[in-house]
């Protein structure tokens, strides 16, 4: 299934902040795929945990003028997909959790931690 047919399938779920950002995130998500492998076969609400997780960080580093295909950016994106899918085998979270608003603040802060790793802590130092 391809990323803009998924995110065209969960787009009215997703919570209004992010959803004005759905025509952008359309254009970057298969390039954002083709460089990051995202799981196969797993549970619905892991899946909408991951790209929900992977939305905000994309939308965080585009309000904050960061290019989410950054080379530095990259391979951030699989750790964020590996450390989500770990809590997620670890919490074994149901619907009416809060998941999915958890990974949405685990992305936004995630991007921020990139910025710092990436940019800010070399301007520091």
């Amino acid at each position: 299934m391809g990323n803009e047919v998924y995110l065209t399938e969960i787009k009215d779920r997703l919570p209004s902040h992010l959803y004005v950002h759905v025509p952008k995130l359309i254009s970057l998500f298969p390039q954002i795929e083709a460089l990051v492998t995202l799981p196969k076969g797993i549970p619905d609400l892991l899946r909408k945990g991951i790209y929900f997780a992977l939305l905000q960080s994309v939308v965080r580093l585009l309000e904050r003028n960061t290019d989410p295909l950054l080379p530095e950016i990259l391979p951030e994106y699989g750790e964020l997909i590996r450390s989500v899918s770990e809590t997620y085998s670890v919490l074994q979270p149901d619907t009416e959790s809060n998941w999915l608003a958890e990974c949405i603040q685990y992305g936004d802060k995630s991007a921020y931690h990139w910025e710092w790793k990436h940019f800010d802590s070399h301007e520091l130092f």
